[in-house]
């Protein structure tokens, strides 16, 4: 999916409402969709973030959000060893120091709060994923390919 699809649907429709209150109105929709741009952008990509996690915590399966330029896709891993979980609290027992920005500590703590768990949980719950999905998507030559990609 191309996020300027979804932008430029927008801007069109938002031109067309424009043009039903005359030429200052169309004028103003134009100025409009201009500045909207960056907020859209914005909107959308929180709004498929959202879905994608709201759908992770019902599902076995992860379903990721990858953004390769104006590219957006959705990825679901299979994984071979569908028995593995997470280990529980009384498993974990080795630590590592971990230095993040202070937007990135902002962004896991809320990503945390909106899961109702801790921000350990999530961290291990998102580690846990990433190496198990390389392990599935990563072909031994060393080039990532993914898998599953379909287009909307």
């Amino acid at each position: 999916m191309l996020i300027s699809e979804f932008i430029e649907s927008v801007e069109a429709d938002l031109t067309v409402l424009g043009e039903l209150g005359g030429p200052e109105a169309s004028a103003l929709a134009s100025r409009l969709s201009v500045a909207i741009e960056p907020a859209l952008r914005n909107r959308f990509l929180e709004a498929l973030n959202d879905l994608v996690q709201e759908f992770n915590l019902s599902e076995e399966r992860p379903l990721t959000l990858t953004l390769e330029g104006n590219h957006v896709r959705l990825i679901q891993y299979a994984y071979e060893d569908a028995s593995r979980q997470l280990p529980t609290t009384g498993d974990l027992t080795a630590r590592i120091a971990l230095r993040v920005s202070e937007e990135l500590k902002r962004d896991i703590d809320r990503s945390a709060r909106d899961e109702g768990i801790s921000v350990n949980s999530l961290i291990v719950r998102a580690l846990d994923r990433s190496l198990r999905s390389s392990e599935q998507s990563a072909p031994s030559f060393g080039v990532k390919r993914l898998k599953g990609i379909g287009r909307g």
